[in-house]
């Protein structure tokens, strides 16, 4: 993408290009606060779900979602910018694809235990279907007056 090209997006989304050295690491410096609250969020969802704490980790759900949406948000301008960003930051850069590396890791992590709490519930709930259907079916007689054949002796 050209430097033009990257100026005119950021002047339509409202946002004012990086130009100096200081605002790119203003911007890097706000980008790895958003990741670590990301990230501080995703392992309190995780260690809540692993406790079976279900109802509290739908709060911390919600939360993750709006902190997602500003990661998203700002990884955006992240890539739309990263020229500049490597011209001006080269130092900070190569710390920061560490940290998202080990983001990610804690992400899939998150993605595995939220699975298997959702497989869990859904073997629960068929659990739950499959025996009150057996025991809501009424206990009367059947052909000529006999038991039915789960209460014969």
């Amino acid at each position: 993408m050209s430097l033009d090209l990257a100026l005119l997006q950021a002047t339509q989304e409202g946002e004012r290009p990086i130009r100096t050295e200081a605002e790119a690491h203003v911007f890097l410096d706000d980008f790895a606060g958003v990741m670590a609250a990301l990230v501080a969020t995703i392992e309190e969802e995780t260690a809540l779900v692993r406790a079976g704490k279900l109802f509290e980790a739908t709060d911390v759900a919600t939360r993750k979602a709006a902190e997602l949406g500003r990661y998203l948000q700002i990884r955006t301008r992240l890539k739309r910018e990263f020229q500049t960003l490597s011209r001006l930051a080269p130092e900070i850069l190569p710390g920061m694809r560490d940290e998202h590396a080990l983001a990610i890791e804690k992400i899939r992590a998150n993605l595995g235990v939220l699975a298997i709490a959702r497989e869990v519930a859904e073997g629960i709930v068929r659990n739950v279907s499959a025996s009150g259907g057996r025991t809501a079916a009424p206990a009367t007689y059947g052909r000529n007056a006999a038991p039915p054949p789960s209460q014969r002796l």
